[in-house]
């Protein structure tokens, strides 16, 4: 068997107020069409599919999900999905009835949602899948343990589990255990290793040893970790955010053989440009020449003045050249930041603030406290403003 194992895809997400369903979406193309291409019985998607803000998105991108995944699915593909910790548990209950898919392809179609899924076969292979452990495995517990009390306890019953699970693999069979989780010695990008306090973890040794492979999702880089068969994290299928903005991305080509570990091929692939850019103010035009993506790209622009430049028209510039301006700053001889972007009736940005409020968070319960959260900051700057101009 072959397998494309891929996680944290984060269908739904906003990202500086901007909606990234379209570019995520050929992301998701991008895979299904690499398992097409390499021949692939299963895509594995092992956790943070979804990361809606609300209900009505993630309804509307679970249907678009289904629309892209079907004609792949027709041809035989299946599909496993594996929630992680952005993944509502409701939701995946509901997930068959909004796939919407016709019966055929239904059944290629596997999302584990409920205990007895969390074993099952495609093609002889075995699978043991866990998802993002749910607080409720220790319900009865809460309120006689402290938050760290609390969190070990929570691991030891997901290593528990992991024993139990894969101590019913036959192993005279190939098998395939995934999980969404961080494992012990992990290192972060942030070069910061998790600990039990701050997240669900499994230590190595709970790992298990008696399967082909282990496929993992949480960590958004591609990481191989040390263990007696072939253990990998995929990393994300996209930059995500700024803080992944050199990262290269790939999907794992997993070769299940009838007996033995896996063979694991990365396939690289193409992701959303992300750039930081330091450049003149009187280079700002010149920028599409050397970023010839600069309509599909995220910047975080520094923009470096020689004196008397109109830093708000600079600004304007640079969120017209590039998709979605990160951040812009200055550096160098300029005017104030607050006399340089006082307009000549201050007041009409409190219309225009309100204005995009409910054009981004018009479905959003919040949008109350964050009109007058955002009248307060309206009234300091506007006092700000009158005092920096008397």
């Amino acid at each position: 068997m072959r397998l494309i194992h891929t996680s944290d895809w984060h269908l739904g997400m906003d990202y500086y107020r901007r909606n990234r369903s379209d570019e995520l979406f050929r992301q998701v193309e991008q895979v299904c069409d690499l398992a097409r291409e390499k021949e692939a019985d299963v895509l594995l998607v092992v956790g943070d599919i979804f990361e809606c803000r609300t209900k009505e998105r993630a309804h509307e991108t679970t249907k678009r999900l289904a629309r892209t995944l079907a004609p792949y699915v027709r041809d035989g593909l299946y599909v496993v999905l594996i929630p992680g910790n952005h993944d509502d548990r409701e939701h995946f209950r509901m997930m068959h009835s909004l796939l919407d898919l016709e019966g055929g392809e239904r059944e290629r179609v596997r999302v584990i949602s409920d205990r007895e899924d969390f074993l099952f076969e495609i093609g002889g292979v075995q699978f043991a899948c866990v998802p993002y452990p749910a607080p409720e495995l220790l319900e009865k517990h809460r309120a006689e343990l402290t938050s760290a009390q609390r969190s070990v306890a929570l691991n030891a019953r997901l290593a528990e589990l992991v024993r139990g699970l894969t101590a019913h693999l036959d192993p005279d069979r190939p098998s395939v255990f995934a999980t969404h989780i961080n494992v012990e010695g992990v290192t972060l990008a942030s070069g910061k290793e998790s600990t039990y306090w701050e997240d669900m973890r499994l230590a190595r040794g709970d790992l298990p040893a008696n399967v082909s492979y282990i496929a993992l999702g949480h960590i958004h880089q591609p990481y191989p970790i040390e263990h007696v068969v072939p253990c990998h994290y995929s990393g994300s299928f996209d930059r995500m955010d700024m803080g992944e903005w050199e990262e290269e991305k790939c999907v794992l080509m997993v070769d299940i053989p009838p007996s033995g570990p896996a063979a694991v091929t990365p396939l690289k692939l193409e992701v959303t440009p992300f750039y930081k850019i330091t450049v003149p103010s009187s280079g700002l035009d010149e920028l599409p020449k050397w970023h010839t993506d600069c309509d599909r790209a995220y910047a975080d622009l520094t923009i470096e003045c020689a004196g008397g430049e109109d830093t708000v028209a600079l600004r304007q510039r640079a969120n017209e050249m590039f998709m979605c301006c990160v951040d812009v700053c200055f550096t160098g001889d300029q005017p104030s930041q607050i006399l340089a972007n006082a307009p000549d009736q201050p007041r009409d940005y409190a219309e225009t603030v309100r204005h995009h409020l409910h054009d981004c968070y018009g479905d959003d319960p919040d949008l109350p406290e964050l009109e007058r959260r955002a009248g307060e900051l309206i009234e300091e700057a506007l006092h700000a403003l009158t005092k920096n101009q008397t």
